[in-house]
């Protein structure tokens, strides 16, 4: 008998050091400002237009569409690759087709393949006026 209420008594000391004080504050706690403050890390410096854009885009398109996205930045580090992958996930339900490589070399089948092309901040150069709207350009070719 003693045995088992040593291991319970255990067994709540391990349960209590192992709660973090932060998640049950954050249960009494007005959360806006810190969903605010998490929905914008993720895009840094693109927020808010950026994401925006990618609204438009997928509000002005349709499932299944094939999608080239083109942005200022010429390196796949540099942010390429946050536009593209940002771009697959506010576009669900469309192939999104990237115009750079991951080793940084122009990938211009990514633009002959699509049946629109996302241009942010960008000038476009041809094809037919979707949309346009926060910075951005949707042309569909």
């Amino acid at each position: 008998m003693p045995s088992r209420i040593v291991a319970a008594v255990a067994f709540l000391a391990l349960v209590l050091l192992g709660v973090e004080p932060t998640l049950i504050r954050l249960t009494f706690v007005n959360r806006e400002p810190l969903r605010k403050t998490m929905e914008r890390a993720a895009d840094r410096g693109w927020y808010p237009d950026y994401p925006l854009f990618l609204e438009g885009v997928r509000a002005h398109t349709p499932r299944g569409a094939r999608i080239a996205v083109v942005v200022p930045v010429k390196s796949w580090e540099a942010g390429y690759d946050y536009a593209f992958y940002r771009a697959n996930y506010y576009l669900t339900g469309r192939d999104i087709l990237p115009v750079l490589t991951q080793d940084n070399r122009p990938f211009p089948d990514g633009v002959l393949r699509a049946d629109y092309v996302a241009l942010w901040g960008m000038t476009p150069r041809g094809g037919r006026e979707v949309w346009r709207g926060n910075g951005g350009i949707l042309l569909q070719r």
